[in-house]
């Protein structure tokens, strides 16, 4: 078995962001999915650091389009999910999958204890 490295929750966002959008993933985007599925404002100069270094693991790719009129001729990056993106994504969902249900498991047998605050 080949071992894929091991996404941070922010990569695995960003990914998922792109993957959701196919292939129209551009910026603002990006960024409006990765809030959402986060729940919560992020960082959006994160986000571009998060894009560039998930392009040099070979996870994503990108292309600059031409700029139309309506944006006054200013282009726009594109990204992609290339395959090791996304078999990195699946494994990420895989084993987040399998934390979940140790941790319902262990929940439900009384192993977890909730800390009272003093």
């Amino acid at each position: 078995m080949k071992l894929t490295p091991s996404l941070g929750q922010f990569e695995q966002l960003i990914l998922m962001a792109v993957r959701a959008q196919g292939d129209q993933a551009y910026g603002s985007q990006v960024f409006s999915k990765v809030c959402e599925l986060a729940d919560k404002q992020m960082n959006l100069g994160s986000m571009y650091v998060t894009l560039d270094r998930l392009e040099t693991k070979g996870y994503l790719k990108s292309k600059i389009e031409k700029g139309t009129s309506e944006r006054g001729f200013k282009p726009r990056k594109f990204y992609r999910l290339e395959p090791a993106g996304e078999q990195a994504l699946q494994e990420s969902v895989e084993t987040a999958a399998r934390i979940s249900q140790a941790f319902d498991q262990s929940w439900s047998l009384g192993k977890w204890k909730a800390k009272r605050a003093k």
